[in-house]
């Protein structure tokens, strides 16, 4: 199966391509260019690759949390070529695909992006489970989520890791020790190549992919939206 699966969902735009010949993958750290830069990314990996538009069969996206351009950029550019194609798109959660490397992690693995207003899209997982819903919301309720078990190790991963690290050892250093808080070093990345398999994965069991209606998981309003009382 020719998979094409694109993260946009954060300022790291990373575009992976899976065929039976290889993988291959292509990221850009330069800020909400994604509109500018992933048609020609995904060119470059066709053609790297040797594949051709009508080879591919399952496009990828972020479904969301995460930049509301970014994962509506994601949409329309899978949904197109999902029509152009008649092929299947399928959609997977942005933090299951940053914490999905850390399956094997003997504590809780916390991936998480910058929501802003001192609040971070977040959810927990455990040993390749997520045991929570996502939230937006302060990291004041991660600690809450964990009081039962503050002795487990917990990882800080996802795009803002360091951000949140830090706000957890100046802030709630009271209630978390220090040595039970570790920072994965690799935190700043794309994730298409971990959205490429979880999309296979799902593709696989459920045998379909998403509805023509699907769309963004945001968790939370525009600042329009609110403005206009929606």
């Amino acid at each position: 199966m020719n998979i094409l699966a694109l993260d946009t969902a954060t300022d790291i735009l990373s575009v992976a391509l899976k065929t039976a010949s290889g993988t291959w993958y292509m990221e850009s750290d330069a800020g909400l260019h994604h509109s500018e830069r992933l048609l020609s990314m995904i060119d470059t990996l066709l053609i790297q690759s040797g594949t051709q538009k009508q080879d591919i069969n399952l496009l990828a996206c972020m479904e969301g949390p995460g930049s509301f351009t970014g994962l509506r950029i994601g949409f329309a550019t899978v949904k197109g070529m999902a029509a152009a194609l008649n092929i299947p798109f399928t959609a997977i959660p942005t933090l299951d695909c940053m914490a999905y490397s850390w399956g094997t992690w003997p504590g809780y693995v916390l991936p998480v992006i910058d929501a802003k207003k001192h609040c971070f899209f977040w959810a927990l997982y455990q040993k390749g489970r997520r045991i929570t819903d996502f939230f937006d919301s302060p990291l004041s309720d991660v600690l809450h989520a964990i009081k039962d078990n503050a002795e487990q190790p917990l990882l800080i991963t996802g795009i803002d890791a360091e951000l949140a690290y830090k706000t957890l050892q100046t802030e709630y250093t009271s209630q978390l020790p220090s040595d039970k808080v570790l920072l994965n070093p690799m935190f700043r990345k794309g994730n298409a190549k971990e959205l490429l398999v979880l999309a296979e994965n799902r593709f696989r069991i459920e045998g379909k992919g998403c509805e023509d209606n699907a769309g963004p998981v945001y968790l939370r309003k525009s600042d329009a939206e609110i403005a206009m009382g929606v």
